[in-house]
């Protein structure tokens, strides 16, 4: 994870966060700021205690319908004030999403599925502003295909949509990298250990982090990763204790924040940067992350590290999907918004941004 380390090392990790959640099923609820309710958590100690690898799953009807470790809200999910989505919705705020909350179970996942990376037994009903504002071509959770390619379908969208004169980035974007889960070895897909899963997931945020960094958002950009859950592994602290990471040019540096944090943290902190209410008792009572933040912004952009071959090789794992991976562009990343380093229509563009920017200075 060399990724992982240098961006730790570079920007700021938080070593005493914990998770709200005790596996996936309620994890995936806390991140949208949805706060399990009765149904959830009566269904999810069913869900897991059925697990086909410790026990006979239940003969009862319906048990293998929505009682999994699904990545999306259900109807019976519902908040009496919804979750994020209608939070932003509501109060008029731009998002979009690649891939976050849109994996119901039960489900079928393959390889093969290189558009959205699943497909459901049911026409599940999702939040409408979400549905609205959710690519339809980047991969949900899928352990058969790459966090590569997700990161190289995130750029293709993010360069059509927001790249260009008189274009604007949405003021929230949400991405879903999920290999980091972990699964069976494959040593001919490119995964030859469980850990190469990590790898791969590694070099992926590598990837994200310094395509968006060298992009002429970066200046007013805050990127928080962490997972929806900690059961992989008992943390030596704490069980629920995880990553938590805030990677910006306001973010401290080489900063390991001590204050207590939760997920309610990471909503409290978004909704005081875009100047939301509060969307429950969870994010209202947690503290914000800007211990994480300083006042002086560094805008050097990030430069992403490969991954070990012999650990995770992205072409192989790339290959049965018919993608290449372009080594070059990782280590040949332009300066931040050097025109030297742009083609000519770019620097049009980037002309344009200037003088735009003068315009409104």
């Amino acid at each position: 994870m060399p990724n992982h380390l240098k961006l730790a090392a570079r920007f700021a990790l938080a070593d005493n966060f914990y998770v709200d959640s005790d596996v996936s099923a309620d994890g995936h609820r806390w991140l949208v700021n949805t706060y399990p309710n009765e149904w959830i958590e009566a269904i999810t100690p069913a869900s897991y205690g059925n697990n086909r690898n410790y026990r006979p799953a239940s003969k009862a009807p319906g048990s293998l319908g929505m009682t999994g470790s699904a990545g999306a809200i259900y109807p019976e999910d519902y908040n009496e004030a919804g979750s994020m989505w209608e939070h932003l919705d509501r109060h008029g705020v731009d998002f979009f999403n690649f891939g976050f909350g849109v994996m119901f179970d039960p489900a079928f996942y393959a390889d093969s599925f290189k558009q959205f990376g699943i497909r459901y037994f049911a026409n599940y009903p999702m939040p409408a502003p979400m549905f609205s504002k959710t690519s339809k071509s980047y991969v949900t959770y899928n352990m058969a295909i790459p966090d590569q390619f997700r990161v190289s379908q995130f750029i293709k969208e993010f360069d059509e949509k927001w790249t260009g004169p008189g274009r604007d980035l949405p003021k929230m974007l949400t991405v879903i990298l999920p290999n980091d889960h972990g699964a069976g070895e494959r040593p001919d897909a490119g995964y030859p250990f469980r850990e190469s899963y990590m790898a791969d997931n590694d070099l992926a945020v590598g990837r994200i982090v310094e395509f968006l960094s060298h992009t002429p958002y970066w200046k007013n950009m805050a990127i928080v990763i962490t997972e929806d859950d900690a059961q992989n592994g008992v943390d030596h602290v704490d069980a629920h204790r995880s990553v938590l990471m805030v990677i910006s040019p306001y973010s401290k540096k080489d900063y390991v924040g001590k204050v207590h944090y939760s997920f309610g943290s990471i909503f409290k902190t978004f909704w005081n940067l875009l100047g939301l209410p509060y969307l429950n008792q969870y994010d209202a009572g947690a503290t914000d992350l800007s211990d994480m933040f300083t006042g002086t912004p560094d805008f050097t952009p990030y430069e992403a590290l490969p991954s070990d071959i012999m650990v995770f090789d992205p072409q192989k794992a790339l290959t049965p999907l018919d993608e290449k991976f372009d080594w070059k562009a990782l280590s040949t990343s332009p300066d931040l918004d050097n025109p030297r380093d742009m083609p000519e229509d770019q620097k049009e563009k980037e002309e344009y941004r200037t003088g735009d920017q003068k315009r409104r200075d």
